[in-house]
């Protein structure tokens, strides 16, 4: 396994997403026990559990993968011409 740090910005943003995903997921995992009923329970866990995955996707494949351009792309130049 082998961490790039080329294009740094894109990476930066990319782990960057990842942690906001984590935070989220944790803090929809932590407000499980505050759910009114079990069916918001249910929802929170799962949603949290979702978060903490994609989060930790996001932010290995931000770092791992030695070329990002089809990963995390960037606008194009020019509008497509219809």
């Amino acid at each position: 396994m082998r961490i790039y740090f080329n294009d740094i910005g894109r990476r930066s943003g990319g782990a960057l997403t990842g942690l906001g995903l984590c935070a989220f997921g944790i803090y929809s995992l932590t407000m499980v026990a505050e759910a009114p009923d079990a069916v918001l329970a249910d929802r929170a866990m799962w949603l949290g559990i979702t978060m903490n995955i994609a989060g930790v996707i996001s932010f290995l494949l931000s770092w791992l993968a030695p070329d990002l351009s089809g990963i995390w792309c960037r606008s194009p130049r020019f509008p497509p011409k219809k």
